[in-house]
């Protein structure tokens, strides 16, 4: 038995590790470098290796992802005995007689017996399936055999333990980025110095996903091009650098040879969905998968399983649970080339690619509107911008620019958040001045336009708002209910270009037609308006047209059937009207008030609020906040930074100049510079949600309680259930019969506060009605 075992040995292909024989690629870091980044799976490796009751362990991953090399670091910190180990490289093996013939031993045999030995199957990748019940055979019978394979598939036997190993983290200061690093050649480090270069290294260590064999090749290149272009290519599908170490290994010469190495696992329905899925540039879901092969269900199934067990599609984690794919970059731009050698069949991955970006636009718009999960879908479709982009570029080289306005309108917010509205409106605009575009689809057309002339009144461009709009008019001549939503937004450009008497009396048109065709949302938008306008105008019942706007949309459910294709949610048209509400009672002077719509406002928008909306909001509460104490300018300062910070990241300009101007100044003339200079640093990349939290710990306005003083109902006794003096005060007032609207005008608040309040008086005193918190407080 002994005496096989060390036949074995000196077989080709079958070496010792240990101690005294460190394994080549662990001995130089040729490919991979120092092992950085993979602490927690050679720790992981280490425990599994030293448990008797682990006895196959198959190290899995994409191709390049460093395998063999943690594998062989694992061997060399075991510390076994140089017998006690047997290395068989299987690079080479193509059937299941070959790989026996290597290791010098055959399934099934009794020559290892009980002896403690540790068999490594190095790069078993293309002989998995031939060896893997012998691999079983020989732990039957070898009761102290441990068998440890790296494999890019798995070898799917009742013994095996599955050790995925991930790419390298990426970002600045990343293993990634050090690995790339440590592999330039010394000559060339000049060009990686400075905050430029480290920044365009880390961008080609996540353009290559973190796999250290592409980072590789790509930093053998730097000399002859610059980390600049490299970056470039591989945006453009291509892996420079064909210089590499002499004693890399064959297969490692270059991204097509190690990819085609073990091309022979594959089946043609295999390189079929591969081929199809390499136009996709960042995630995709099952409902992609089938648009883009051409599949049913179950066969999308079937090939996604596929391709994840030959580790060639990455699986991504996702908030709720719903499974999404990538495609490593070393394989989508190889079966993108191989693709793109067959005119037909790369036409018609494109078209499934189109086909699935407009399936997710439409469905994103519907469960928007219907008010759904609004931050999981910006952020799903921040991960597939690369390939909604595409398709729309796709799209309008071919010459459909209805479908392309389609899909950029149902997914105005999104884009709108992540900061590509500048782009976007360019490619609407010229979408929609197409000779075909009023006659094809004007309901489209022009609220693709309407949306234009949003983002253009966000960034402060009137003059492009302005013409937009006539263009929208022009296109909507023979729509009525369209044609009253152009002339609203009109109206709110007239109002902010000062033309007082121009805005009110197209506004006065606007809700008449709005009113006659039952469009809530687009009166509602004139209603508010409307109400700014009459404020700027000192007019005391301002706030009037906006308190008939949110009684209107308490009677809406929060799916609305429309026309209109921007998805338009009951919570965001509340939240902007209690914005504008709050700005407007800033301006009657009833700051106490204005705080509590801006709070009501900002609740709401924690589930519906884009960039603009939460800068206004946070920009209001700013303004009437209170500021005694340090403490709460400093509060007041952070706030109002946060708002800053979101304008400059999405070009947009506010619309209260000078009430911010004012309070800036104070904030300035009371706070130390270097204090407000590190608070405008903080803010730099706030999310939306942290800024809107942040807003609702904004100090009270200095005059107190709006109620304060005042003949405003019955006084609060000791308060039961833990409500504060409020809750209980509005408790109370539910008790003796008032309605919510009743109960605003005692206490001077908005009816949406009293709803807040009655909701939680319910929650703390365990009640399901009105009835019920009547009883309770008598």
């Amino acid at each position: 038995m002994t005496a096989r075992v060390e036949e074995a040995v000196a077989l080709p292909g079958a070496k010792p590790a240990g101690p005294s024989a460190p394994p080549p690629d662990a001995a130089h870091p040729v490919c991979f470098g120092r092992l950085r980044g993979r602490e927690a799976e050679l720790a992981l490796l280490a425990r599994l290796l030293a448990d008797p009751e682990e006895r196959l362990i198959t190290l899995t991953g994409p191709v390049g992802v460093g395998k063999s090399h943690l594998a062989h670091t694992a061997l060399n910190a075991a510390a076994r005995p140089a017998d006690a180990t047997v290395v068989v490289d299987l690079a080479d093996a193509r059937d299941e007689a070959s790989v026996w013939a290597a290791a010098g031993t055959e399934p099934g045999h009794d020559c290892i017996g009980d002896r403690d030995l540790l068999l490594v199957l190095d790069n078993c990748d293309r002989v998995a399936e031939h060896i893997a019940l012998g691999i079983s055979s020989l732990l039957r019978t070898c009761p102290q055999l441990k068998v440890l394979v790296t494999s890019r598939m798995s070898l799917d036997i009742r013994a095996e333990r599955i050790v995925p190993v991930a790419p390298l983290p990426t970002g600045a200061g990343s293993p990634a980025v050090q690995l790339f690093s440590d592999l330039v050649r010394p000559y060339y480090l000049a060009g990686l110095t400075g905050a430029h270069g480290r920044r365009t290294v880390a961008d080609i260590c996540a353009e290559l996903d973190g796999i250290p064999l592409s980072i590789a090749i790509a930093a053998e290149a730097v000399g002859t091009q610059s980390p600049d272009a490299i970056l470039d290519g591989l945006r453009q599908g291509r892996h420079s650098g064909t210089h590499r170490l002499r004693d890399a290994p064959a297969r490692h010469r270059s991204v097509e040879s190690a990819l085609s190495w073990a091309e022979e696992t594959l089946t043609a329905d295999d390189r079929r969905l591969l081929c199809g899925l390499s136009v996709f540039e960042g995630v995709f879901d099952m409902a992609a998968v089938r648009c883009a092969g051409g599949l049913g269900p179950q066969e999308a199934v079937g090939g996604v399983e596929s391709l994840v067990h030959k580790s060639l599609l990455m699986s991504v984690v996702s908030d709720d649970g719903t499974p999404r794919f990538r495609l490593p970059h070393i394989a989508r731009a190889h079966y993108r080339a191989e693709l793109a050698r067959n005119a037909g069949e790369y036409e018609q991955a494109y078209e499934g690619l189109i086909r699935g970006c407009l399936d997710f636009a439409a469905t994103t718009a519907a469960r928007l509107r219907a008010g759904e999960g609004r931050a999981q879908l910006v952020a799903e479709a921040g991960e597939r911008l690369p390939d909604l982009r595409a398709a729309v570029a796709r799209l309008r080289s071919r010459g459909d620019h209805t479908r392309a306005l389609g899909l950029l309108v149902h997914l105005e917010e999104p884009l709108l958040v992540h900061g590509l509205a500048p782009d976007v409106a360019d490619d609407i605009e010229e979408c929609a001045t197409q000779p075909w575009a009023a006659d094809d689809d004007p309901f489209l057309v022009t609220e693709a336009l309407l949306s234009v002339a949003r983002w253009a009144l966000g960034r402060g461009d009137t003059g492009r708002a302005d013409a937009v709009l006539r263009r929208a008019a022009s296109a909507a001549a023979e729509l009525p209910g369209i044609r009253a939503r152009v002339k609203a937004l009109t109206g709110e450009l007239l109002r902010r270009r000062g033309e007082m008497t121009a805005a009110a009396a197209l506004l006065e048109s606007a809700l008449d037609e709005l009113d006659a065709a039952g469009d809530l949302y687009g009166a509602a938008t004139a209603r508010r308006t409307q109400s700014l306008l009459r404020a700027a105008q000192g007019d005391p019942d301002a706030e009037t047209p906006i308190l008939r706007a949110l009684e209107d949309l308490r009677t809406v459910p929060e799916a609305v059937p429309s026309l209109w294709a921007v998805p338009e949610s009951v919570s965001a048209v509340q939240a902007s009207l209690l914005t504008a509400l709050a700005r407007v009672r800033r301006i009657l002077g009833r700051a106490p008030q204005a705080y509590e719509a801006s709070r009501d406002a900002m609740r709401l928008l924690l589930g519906a609020g884009g960039p603009g909306e939460v800068a206004e909001v946070l920009e209001t509460v700013a303004t009437v906040a209170g500021s005694a104490t340090a403490e709460e300018r400093h509060a007041v300062a952070r706030v109002l930074a946060d708002a800053q910070a979101l304008r400059r990241r999405h070009g947009l300009v506010p619309d209260d100049d000078a009430a911010l101007e004012a309070v800036g100044g104070r904030l300035r003339e009371a706070l130390d510079a270097a204090e407000l200079h590190q608070l405008r640093l903080s803010a730099h990349q706030i999310s939306l949600r942290d800024a809107l939290i942040a807003g609702l710990f904004a100090p009270r306005p200095e005059c107190g309680d709006p109620a304060e003083g005042q003949d405003t109902g019955p006084a609060p006794a000791a308060a039961p259930g833990g409500l504060t003096a409020r809750q209980h005060q509005i408790a109370l007032l539910v008790a003796e019969g008032l309605t919510n609207r009743q109960i605003a005008r005692r206490l001077q608040i908005s009816e949406w506060t009293v709803i807040n309040h009655l909701r939680v008086v319910m929650q703390k005193l365990d009640c399901t009605s009105r009835v019920h918190v009547a009883r309770a407080m008598g």
